[in-house]
């Protein structure tokens, strides 16, 4: 009886053993699958932290600095940065000129008329010179234009080309104002006005 006692009794601890040995072995896998699970989530979350990072450009400011907007500003975007040089007239020598060459049926006799200096605002003056040629406006030169800033001088001068061929084609200074150069244009259309008037008498004033 006591021998039987004693085998149930081994028996009985050998389970026990079995049972806990399971539970460890099953917390363990357990375990490992949480660490597992939390490697898994915690290292995108760094990646895009670092990712996030270098991206950012320093100081908090935005990419091409300027708020974004390029070296010279964003007025001059889409505008040639290296527009063709403006070739300037001599300066008016102040003496009036009669013209008496007129062709028939003309509005304008043959000279060079200089145009009032007008303002372009804060951005300098715009004079123009007229050229008439057998009774016809042929070439507007430029005697001072706007550019006090890099920006004004870039955009008047990308602006002189259409201005001064819309001029000759209308044959008057009623042209439309150039897109992004409101003042230059404002300007030059005032200037050349003023410059037609003087070759319609043919008196430079």
């Amino acid at each position: 009886m006591k021998v039987q006692h004693k085998k149930n009794w081994k028996i009985g601890a050998v389970g026990a053993s079995l049972v806990v040995a399971s539970a460890m072995v099953a917390n363990m896998g357990v375990s490992a699958q949480k660490e597992d699970a939390v490697q898994q989530t915690s290292t995108p979350t760094a990646t895009a932290t670092a990712t996030a990072t270098a991206a950012r450009p320093p100081f908090g400011g935005r990419p091409g600095g300027r708020g974004g907007r390029g070296e010279h500003g964003g007025e001059l975007q889409g505008l040639d940065t290296n527009p063709p040089a403006v070739e300037l007239a001599p300066t008016q020598s102040g003496e009036a000129t009669q013209s008496t060459e007129k062709v028939e049926g003309a509005d304008f006799y043959d000279g060079q008329y200089y145009g009032d200096a007008v303002s372009a605002g804060r951005w300098g003056t715009m004079q123009v010179v007229a050229v008439i040629e057998n009774g016809k406006l042929t070439d507007v030169l430029i005697a001072s234009y706007p550019h006090s800033t890099y920006e004004s001088d870039i955009i008047t001068r990308n602006a002189l080309p259409t201005l001064i061929s819309e001029a000759i084609k209308a044959q008057d200074s009623e042209i439309d104002l150039v897109s992004r150069a409101t003042d230059s244009s404002r300007a030059f259309v005032s200037s050349l006005k003023s410059a037609l008037l003087d070759a319609a008498i043919g008196m430079d004033l």
